[in-house]
């Protein structure tokens, strides 16, 4: 039984047990397991940095290296262990080059851009924004185009807008779509949207309307996968019935790993509480599942079922939860170490963390590469490094502490340390109060948790005592959300960071190790050894917080980011203001411009107050965005035309400005000069005192705010919407309109940029705001004239971010995403 073999396993070696013996625990860095996942890691950086050999080459080198290392350890000579990483090298290049192309000669690869019809299965259903669309991933049998049917191979991913059609997992379709690639992303340190796709073997996307795809059949297959997909299904009915919402959001996150119906204020919550991995499957609900496989098993005699069987058992069990949970990397590494537990016990032999951590993230990995770049691989595997390094040696140094109080402070500890920098790379915010938050939230979610899983069990049977436990699991979540709502909002609870370079993360990391290790052997140094170890510390922890800060530019910075059909340009100036015209907007979508892209986009800059706000107009596809920006940053002036609209944004976005007492709002005109500090300024050229004011919404563009930027001998010109009746007027400004930079009037439309403004203004480079719209922005006529009068002309769907710097000398260092 269970519980032989554990008291078995624990005689052989006291390594069953979770506990580690940390005075030797760097030894395990010299395991040869741990020199093969690091060659097969370096071999994944390689290829997907540069990918400048295909698989074909890299499979030839690799059966070169086997067979050089095969006769290498056979002769004995001196090159074998070079031959054997390089090798592990070699696999991880060609493994990533492999999962980075879409397949064979089969695969719909080869209709790229084409328009048609697919047939295929559905292997995926989600729904998304509250019901606005639905996400489904189809599994392609065919493509029709063009009159023809051809067998096609590989998964798109389809977001079905309008009437919602009820699709299901194992439902046959077509639809009517144009195989394209994911967007590349528009902007500096945004997520790889297609890179994404790929660690799910998707390479192909695309939006339609319901209406557009139609269900054939339904696939009514055996197989081990729709069994799982069955049963998922069925509990997540079974938590439909006896939790309503909000709740059922949260008890189907922890339990079968869906987050569609959890509440966006609870998400905030969490995030902002550090707690945010509670919804995560990982090591806390595979240990919890696991226990209770344990205690199941051993109620069952041995002559009923040998141990062998319960073994065998306890194992698919455990891959079929993970199944359930799509193979999450959280909820893979924890049982992946769960069964190496298992396989231990039964065998006798002694259980290794460090080994089966390794061995963990090679599995992954070797499954799919691509997943060493996943925000929840890279989390899971380091932080619950961090645990089994750190926590032993806080647990040591805290030991006046009581003994339950002192085990959690040093698992909680540790994993803060090891996620922090993880945590400010991936989402531009650490959470301090986590630390604490985890203490009381831990054991909270671990209790409702068990209880979410007895209701569920219970349902099967007898739902009314099912929804009475139910109940009592409601007034815990209740209590949860209360505890995380009160500790998110303590006074710097989080903090917004800029994203950190990779190199500093690396840096950060090895800082923590070494002084953690140092901690560890200080008693048994010299004085000699301790003296090494102090100034090293020193240097690299002043090297780690002085870099930052000697790289801080004091130049001026002028971003125009890429924020579709729109406008929204960032700028920093030397001495740190933070500038912000314009915040784009989708007026034909349901897509948050500013809470998608410009938030992000600041946060990543370590932006979290705007010193000056600026609308050139009331069209929504410069003015929706800034509603997130007024929303969640500190903004201090606001400045406008004063040009009366009353459409709803509008009206929402001056009410959100007289409300809050802390921002100013002026309305500004021809000839204002807005001081912003020594040698840069703003000067308004438009609108026109005496321009009269349009009040029909579809004239709003003609009163954009027209701004020419100084500072020292650099000058950039900000047009808004304007058209060529304004333009005319802004000639009368004369030498005053020449700008070395010129932000092009409406997304260069033919209603502006006429050649004579251009001869009058004489940039030397042109930006184009502009992206994918049925007006056919930008003009083929307008861009050939900017190519003419122009040196350089740049454009924000084609280069991404564009974004340029001046120390006042009009000399310009100019950098696009692409």
């Amino acid at each position: 039984m269970f519980q032989e073999s554990e008291k078995k396993s624990s005689k052989v070696s006291g390594n069953t047990s979770l506990s580690i013996n940390h005075k030797h625990s760097l030894s395990y860095l010299k395991k040869p397991l741990f020199s093969i996942l690091l060659c097969y890691i370096v071999g994944i950086l390689l290829q997907n940095q540069f990918r400048y050999l295909d698989e074909k080459w890299l499979f030839l080198l690799c059966l070169v290296i086997s067979i050089s290392s095969f006769l290498s350890f056979k002769k004995n000579w001196k090159i074998s262990t070079f031959l054997l990483f390089l090798f592990f090298i070699l696999i991880g290049m060609f493994n990533t080059s492999f999962r980075l192309h879409p397949g064979d000669f089969q695969s719909i690869a080869r209709f790229e851009g084409q328009q048609g019809l697919i047939f295929g299965k559905i292997s995926q259903v989600e729904v998304k924004q509250n019901g606005i669309y639905e996400e489904i991933q189809v599994k392609l049998n065919s493509f029709q185009t063009k009159g023809h049917q051809y067998s096609a191979q590989g998964n798109i991913l389809l977001k079905v807008y309008g009437d919602q059609l009820s699709l299901k997992y194992g439902d046959y379709i077509s639809a009517e779509v144009t195989i394209a690639k994911p967007a590349l992303p528009g902007n500096f340190g945004e997520m790889n949207y297609g890179d994404y796709l790929a660690r799910h073997n998707i390479f192909y996307t695309d939006s339609v309307e319901s209406q557009q795809v139609q269900v054939i059949g339904h696939y009514q297959e055996r197989n081990l996968f729709s069994v799982i997909q069955a049963l998922k299904s069925i509990i997540n009915q079974k938590i439909h019935q006896i939790y309503p919402l909000p709740f059922r959001g949260l008890v189907q996150a922890i339990v079968t790993g869906d987050r569609t119906e959890i509440s966006q204020k609870w998400l905030k919550f969490f995030q902002d509480a550090g707690v945010m991995h509670i919804l995560a499957i990982s090591g806390l609900h595979v240990g919890i599942l696991g226990m209770a496989i344990f205690f199941f098993f051993q109620l069952v005699p041995k002559k009923w079922l040998k141990d062998a069987y319960k073994y065998a058992m306890a194992i698919i069990i455990l891959l079929g939860y993970a199944a359930m949970t799509g193979f999450a990397p959280s909820a893979t590494r924890a049982t992946i170490m769960f069964i190496m537990i298992l396989i231990g016990k039964y065998l006798n032999r002694p259980y290794h963390l460090y080994n089966s951590i390794y061995f963990a993230a090679m599995v992954i990995l070797l499954w799919q590469p691509l997943y060493l770049f996943d925000a929840g691989f890279l989390l899971s595997f380091i932080v619950t490094f961090s645990i089994i390094y750190l926590a032993p040696i806080v647990e040591e140094k805290c030991s006046c502490l009581p003994g339950f109080l002192n085990k959690s402070l040093s698992v909680s500890v540790s994993a803060w340390l090891g996620m922090a920098p993880l945590s400010v790379y991936f989402f531009y915010q650490l959470s301090f109060i986590a630390i604490f938050s985890n203490l009381f939230i831990v054991p909270l979610i671990g209790i409702i948790l068990v209880l979410s899983m007895i209701s569920i069990i219970i349902s099967f049977f007898f739902q009314p005592l099912a929804i009475f436990v139910a109940s009592m699991n409601k007034v815990l979540i209740s209590f949860l959300l209360y505890l995380g709502e009160e500790l998110s909002s303590i006074p710097f609870a989080y903090q917004y960071f800029k994203q950190p370079k990779i190199y500093m993360i690396a840096l950060y990391y090895l800082i923590v190790f070494f002084l953690f290790y140092t901690i560890d052997f200080w008693s048994g140094y010299s004085f000699i050894q301790r003296k090494k170890a102090f100034w090293t510390l020193s240097i690299s922890i002043l090297f780690f917080i002085t870099v930052p800060m000697i790289f801080v530019s004091s130049c001026l910075e002028v971003h125009f980011i890429n924020v579709g059909e729109g406008d929204c340009i960032l700028i920093l100036t030397p001495e740190r203001q933070n500038i912000l015209i314009d915040g784009g907007g989708t007026p034909f979508s349901d897509f948050d411009v500013g809470k998608s892209t410009v938030i992000p986009y600041l946060r990543r800059n370590g932006i979290n107050t705007i010193d000056l706000l600026i609308l050139s107009h009331p069209d929504l596809d410069h003015l929706e965005g800034l509603l997130s920006v007024l929303k969640e940053m500190e903004v201090h002036l606001v400045l406008d035309g004063g040009i009366p609209s009353s459409h709803q944004s509008y009206l929402e976005f001056k009410k959100m400005i007289l409300e809050n007492e802390d921002i100013q709002y002026s309305p500004i005109n021809e000839g204002d000069t807005i001081k912003i500090e020594k040698e840069l300024d703003f000067l308004v050229l438009n609108p026109k005192k005496t321009f009269p004011l349009i009040h029909d919404e579809n004239h709003l563009n003609n009163n954009s705010v027209v701004l020419k930027l100084r500072y020292k001998k650099s000058s950039f010109l900000f047009t808004g919407d304007i058209e060529g009746i304004v333009e005319n007027h802004l000639l009368s400004w004369e030498k005053t309109l020449k700008s070395d930079i010129l932000k092009v009037p409406h997304h260069g439309s033919n209603s502006s940029t006429t050649l004579s403004f251009l001869e009058a203004v004489q940039p030397s480079t042109a930006v184009i705001s502009v992206g994918k719209n049925h007006f056919g922005h930008p003009h083929e006529e307008i861009v050939q004239r900017l190519k003419e009068e122009c040196q350089k002309l740049l454009r924000t769907d084609l280069n991404g971010t564009v974004l340029i710097k001046s120390f006042g000398d009009q000399e310009y260092y100019i950098s696009t995403l692409r």
